[in-house]
């Protein structure tokens, strides 16, 4: 199992273009999220990207109420491929909560574990 934590406000992924990902701040915002997550999971990983069916658990700890959580979770997965897993289309099992906090606490935890009993399914 992988566990690490990524501080600061979690960022939902967003919709961009080619042209608009250099002009909306929304887009600058989450792919300077997406680099530090990146980052953060490549200091963790002991080796290459894992092979095989894949689990993911976060748990976003967030200031007030706006969030949407399906787009937070692709906003960690999309960041963690070719580095926890080759492709995010390898996870099979995901859970994902998003749980009040104070502004300072603001982080997601995420846990990765690969799914060695899963069966014979192709990818």
């Amino acid at each position: 199992m992988i566990q690490f934590t990524i501080p600061g406000k979690p960022v939902p992924a967003v919709r961009m273009t080619q042209k608009s990902m250099y002009k909306n701040k929304y887009a600058q915002r989450y792919l300077v999220y997406k680099r530090q997550v990146g980052w953060i999971a490549k200091q963790h990983m002991k080796g290459k990207p894992i092979e095989g069916h894949v689990g993911v658990n976060l748990t976003h700890y967030i200031h007030g109420n706006r969030a949407d959580i399906d787009n937070l979770f692709k906003g960690v997965t999309d960041a963690l491929n070719k580095i926890v897993y080759k492709d995010d289309s390898q996870i099979k099992e995901m859970g994902s909560r998003v749980i009040p906090c104070e502004k300072e606490q603001q982080r997601t935890e995420i846990e990765i574990y690969e799914l060695v009993s899963y069966g014979n399914i192709a990818n």
